[in-house]
């Protein structure tokens, strides 16, 4: 089963996420990170943020041992996700 949760920023949808899956015994993904960063990793060389061919070699190359970096929480990095 798959739960996915929308809404806007700031709503409780990461927290009412967690919350499911822990009650439920399921995987929590936050996909909101996964824009994030994307967004910062093209932030990060200067590239232009509609082009979606370097954003896609960004998301595969993403770390997800870094989708704590506090940085993808900054407003910056929101507007360009």
């Amino acid at each position: 089963m798959i739960i996915a949760i929308d809404g806007p920023a700031a709503s409780g949808k990461g927290t009412l996420g967690k919350r499911l899956a822990k009650h439920y015994g399921y995987r929590h993904l936050d996909t909101g990170v996964i824009y994030r960063a994307v967004a910062k990793a093209m932030l990060d060389v200067g590239a232009d943020l509609t082009n979606e061919v370097l954003a896609v070699s960004a998301a595969l190359e993403l770390d997800p041992e870094k989708f704590g970096d506090p940085a993808l929480k900054t407003q910056a990095v929101g507007d360009a996700a």
